[in-house]
C-alpha cells in the first residue's frame, strides 16, 4: 500500500524541515515548499504522476507544465502560464490542502517571533519560482533527513529517488549543532563560502546547509568568485558532471579502487575511444574540471591523461578486476608492485613545469617583455615558480646551448642584439604543447616575445600572422 503524508504544516514540523530559525523568512519559506513537496509526492497524484524511483526530470515534467523553463531565473519569472506550479503562490498550495490559513498563522506566530508582514510575503510568494539548482537542493536535503531515499548502483547519469518506506514523522529531532566555537554568524560566513565553491563538488552545498542554514545579507556579503566555467548552471550537463563526481568520490571513500572502463569523447583527437583507467584525482583547470587518471589515453598510450567530466560519454563507470584482460598490462605491474599513483604524484608534477598538461615532456622557454609592460602587470605576480629573471647575457648563453640549429641559433641571437637593453627576460620550464601556455602567451600578444624555443615562437608567429590576414583581409574567399 502506498504511503501517504496528510501531516499539517505545524510549527514543529516545520522546524524539523527548516533546521535554521524560522524567523528568518528565507528558512520558513523554504520549510514550506519541502512541506507541500512532501504532500506532493506523497499524494494520490504525485503516486499518479511519478513511480516509486524516479529522477529528477521525471519530477520536473510531471510537476510543471511542458514549456516550463529552470535553467535561468528570468525565464522563470517570465513565465505567464497560469496552470504552472511555478506560478502558484503559497496561499493556493496551502488551500489546496485544506489548510485553514488564518488558524495556521496563529499558531505559527505563538510559537514563533515572525511579524504579519513576513508571513504576508509569504503567503504571496510564488513558491516554487526556483532554479534547478535550489530545487536539486531540496531533495538532496530531504534525502538527508531520510524523507526521501536515493538508490545506487543504478545505470545512468541522473540521480534517483525513491519514496521512504517509512516517513520519520515521529522520530528524535534532527537538530544537531554544530561542535564549533564558530559564532552563528561565523558558521554562516563559512556556510556562504562552500556555496561558492559549489562548482567545485556537488557535496558542498549539503554540508553548508550542514553548517549553518542562515544565509547572509547579499547586501553585506562583500566578498564574490567569478569562475570561468564550461558547464553551464543548472543544467543537465551539471547533473551529469555532478554525477560522475560523485561516483568517483563514491569509488575513492571505499578505499577499494579498481581500474575503470570509460568512454570519452576526446576533441583533440576528434574520436570516442573506451580508455581504462585507473582514477587519481579531480582537477579544476582550464575552465573545467578534469580527471586525473593513468592508464590507456584516447591517443592509444598507456600513460597519464586528463578526463574533461564533461566529455566522458559512458552511462555508467564500470570497475574492472585487476586479472581483466582490458586492464593494460603497465597498469597491472602497478598495482602487483604495489605503486599505483596518488594525488601527491599529480601535485608534484605539476609544480615540476608550468601547464595543465603534467604528463607531457618539460622544456626550457625564455620570455621578453618591455620594461614599462613588465613593471605595471608582471612584476610582483606568480605565475608558476619556475619563473626566474635573466639578464640577456644569460638569455644569450641559453639561446646557444638549447639551439642546435646554426641558422636559428644566429637569428635569435641578432634578434636578442637588436632588443631595448632595459628589457627584462625571464627563464621558465613548461610542458611542450600545452594548450594552457600557447593561450597564455597568445593573449598577450605583442606584450611577451618568445626568445626560445625557436618552434614554439615560429608557432606564436605563424598564428599572429594568420590573425593578422583574416582582419586584413576579411572578404577573402
Amino acid at each position: 500500500m502506498d504511503i501517504t503524508f496528510h501531516t499539517p504544516p505545524k510549527p514543529a514540523l516545520l522546524q524539523k524541515l527548516a533546521k535554521g530559525a524560522l524567523e528568518q523568512s528565507q528558512n520558513l519559506t523554504r520549510a514550506v515548499r519541502l512541506w507541500v513537496l512532501l504532500r506532493w509526492l506523497y499524494s494520490d497524484d504525485g503516486y499518479l504522476a511519478l513511480p516509486n524511483s524516479f529522477t529528477y526530470t521525471d519530477w520536473r515534467k510531471a510537476f510543471f507544465t511542458e514549456n516550463h523553463q529552470d535553467e535561468k531565473q528570468e525565464d522563470i519569472e517570465n513565465h505567464q502560464d497560469s496552470n504552472c506550479a511555478c506560478n502558484k503562490k503559497t496561499k493556493q498550495w496551502l488551500s489546496d490542502y485544506e489548510v485553514d490559513i488564518a488558524q495556521w498563522q496563529h499558531s505559527l506566530q505563538k510559537q514563533v517571533p515572525i511579524p504579519n508582514s513576513d508571513i504576508e510575503q509569504l503567503l504571496e510568494e510564488r513558491l516554487f519560482a526556483q532554479v534547478r539548482k535550489s530545487l536539486q537542493s531540496d531533495f538532496d536535503l530531504l534525502i538527508s533527513r531520510n524523507w526521501l531515499q536515493r538508490l545506487t548502483n543504478v545505470t545512468g547519469r541522473s540521480k534517483q529517488y525513491h519514496r521512504a518506506n517509512i516517513l520519520p514523522i515521529v522520530s528524535e529531532s534532527n537538530n544537531h549543532s554544530l561542535d564549533t566555537n564558530l559564532t552563528p554568524k561565523a558558521q554562516a560566513y563559512v556556510a556562504s563560502a562552500l556555496g561558492r565553491f559549489s562548482f567545485l563538488d556537488p557535496s558542498f552545498p549539503v554540508l553548508a546547509e550542514q553548517i549553518s542554514e542562515e544565509e547572509l545579507d547579499e547586501d553585506n556579503n562583500r566578498v564574490f568568485l567569478y569562475v570561468d566555467y564550461v558547464v553551464p548552471e543548472s543544467s543537465p550537463l551539471q547533473d551529469t558532471v555532478d554525477q560522475i563526481q560523485s561516483e568517483l568520490q563514491e569509488i575513492w571513500d571505499s578505499g577499494e579502487i579498481r581500474p575503470l572502463l570509460l568512454t570519452y569523447r576526446s576533441a583533440h583527437q576528434n574520436l570516442i575511444k573506451e580508455c581504462v583507467v585507473y582514477p587519481v584525482c579531480i582537477y579544476f583547470m582550464e575552465h573545467a574540471k578534469y580527471l586525473c587518471a593513468y592508464g590507456s589515453t584516447p591517443r592509444g598510450e598507456i600513460n597519464w591523461y586528463k578526463y574533461r567530466l564533461d566529455r566522458i560519454i559512458s552511462k555508467r563507470l564500470e570497475s574492472l578486476d585487476w586479472q581483466d584482460t582490458r586492464v593494460p598490462q603497465l597498469l597491472r605491474e602497478k598495482y602487483l608492485a604495489n605503486r599505483l599513483p596518488t594525488p601527491k604524484v599529480v601535485n608534484t608534477m605539476l609544480k615540476q613545469a608550468w601547464g595543465c598538461d603534467f604528463y607531457k615532456e618539460i622544456g626550457l622557454m625564455i620570455l621578453r617583455f618591455d620594461r614599462d609592460f613588465h613593471q605595471s602587470y608582471m612584476e610582483g605576480i606568480a605565475i608558476h615558480h619556475t619563473f626566474t629573471i635573466i639578464d640577456c647575457d644569460r638569455a644569450a648563453l641559453l639561446i646557444k646551448q638549447y639551439t642546435p640549429n646554426p641558422q636559428q641559433r644566429h637569428t635569435l641571437l641578432q634578434i636578442l642584439h637588436h632588443r631595448p637593453t632595459t628589457d627584462i627576460y625571464y627563464q621558465l620550464y613548461y610542458r611542450i604543447t600545452d594548450y594552457y601556455v600557447v593561450r597564455w602567451l597568445r593573449a598577450l600578444g605583442a606584450k611577451v616575445e618568445v626568445m626560445l624555443p625557436c618552434q614554439l615562437r615560429e608557432e606564436i608567429a605563424l598564428d599572429s600572422q594568420n590573425t593578422w590576414y583574416q582582419y586584413k583581409f576579411p572578404y577573402r574567399s
